[in-house]
């Protein structure tokens, strides 16, 4: 099994408490993508959005996965998976729902300078042409809140799979902020960037080697 690692997002994607989709905002914002590290030909971009009077930070991540979608998803459906691969998770439960969602409770520990928490979200994947969507929506009614955790509450991220001409899947992972980041974000960024490669790269080994 892969060594989990002590650290988190985002997330990935989780270090800010409010995250809206991505999506809502592509036809309103003409700015281009900024290319922040590529590694292992795993890329990871920003870029600036202006909603209404709001401004925000736009997160993305591209990387090709080796393998089918059958092998992909269920790094996600499983909390076995999904602890070896999701960075900074010391903690994953699942409870099923139905055959296209689950809530997954995690508990994230972070090395300095963050702080460990929690995030109870409901995960719901959706047919999206060819290949497959995956929400993730903080639900902070399905499980009483452990008073000793900092829970994330308004969280929200999406996962695309799209199957390539070429063969292999395109995986998009995207993530919106428009909570002042904690750290300047030329403390925090590089450990996100480098600990969301770690985590892109062992997904693509679990889902390339089932």
């Amino acid at each position: 099994m892969i060594k989990k690692r002590n650290f988190l997002i985002g997330a990935i994607l989780l270090l800010s408490h409010g995250y809206l989709e991505a999506t809502d905002f592509n036809k309103k914002d003409p700015c281009k993508w900024k290319l922040a590290k590529e590694e292992d030909n795993i890329f990871i971009y920003y870029r600036w959005l202006d909603a209404d009077t709001m401004k925000a930070r736009e997160m993305r991540a591209l990387f090709l996965i080796d393998a089918d979608i059958d092998a992909i998803l269920p790094q996600f459906t499983s909390a076995a998976n999904y602890s070896s691969w999701a960075v900074g998770i010391k903690e994953c439960k699942i409870y099923p729902v139905n055959d296209s969602s689950w809530v997954n409770y995690m508990v994230m520990d972070y090395p300095w300078p963050f702080r460990k928490k929690d995030l109870v979200a409901k995960c719901q994947l959706i047919k999206n042409g060819k290949g497959m969507m995956l929400k993730m929506l903080a639900d902070n009614d399905f499980l009483d809140k452990n008073p000793e955790m900092e829970r994330i509450r308004n969280y929200q991220g999406i996962w695309s799979f799209i199957p390539e001409e070429r063969g292999g899947i395109h995986v998009e992972y995207r993530v919106v902020s428009f909570t002042k980041p904690v750290f300047p974000r030329f403390v925090q960024d590089p450990v996100i960037q480098d600990l969301l490669i770690d985590s892109f790269r062992d997904l693509k080994r679990l889902a390339e080697t089932k």
